[in-house]
């Protein structure tokens, strides 16, 4: 493994901690951001499509090892990002627009948590916990104001 992919990993399980300690305590109306999905967004810029899908297995799996929810996560990080790699590594050399990012954010995320909700329906472990429309709705929103945050404070 080389000193950048790993390097890249230890973020991923930074941002993993981030969730669990800060941003669970942080929900608004019972929504809670998924950094970790902005994350690996972020890096179908680095990577080619097996190494992203690889490094979403990986993280969406010590995720769901964490919040208990055994390859709910990992799935629906895997599924997200082979699905948007084109497009984010398409768009990766032009400057997207603030609401471009939060756009990408929120479709991704509306995305991923669809799958989630699906998988979660279909294995019926989870289905009492979380209420669709603002599982839905409200994490997206909240990713996409998060990583759009994240954007306007990175600078370039």
């Amino acid at each position: 493994m080389s000193p950048e992919v790993f390097k890249d990993f230890i973020i991923g399980c930074c941002f993993i901690l981030a969730e669990v300690l800060i941003f669970q305590h942080l929900s608004f109306f019972g929504s809670t951001p998924d950094p970790l999905l902005i994350y690996v967004l972020w890096l179908a810029i680095k990577y080619d499509r097996v190494q992203l899908v690889i490094f979403a297995a990986i993280l969406g799996f010590l995720q769901d090892a964490l919040f208990d929810y055994w390859g709910l996560n990992m799935f629906a990080k895997t599924l997200m990002c082979f699905s948007f790699f084109n497009f984010v590594n398409q768009n990766k050399e032009g400057r997207l627009l603030i609401w471009q990012i939060f756009l990408v954010l929120f479709a991704a995320s509306i995305f991923h948590n669809l799958i989630f909700l699906g998988l979660s329906s279909f294995v019926e472990a989870y289905t009492s916990g979380f209420i669709p429309i603002i599982f839905t709705l409200g994490n997206s929103l909240y990713t996409a104001l998060l990583g759009s945050m994240l954007f306007i404070f990175k600078g370039n």
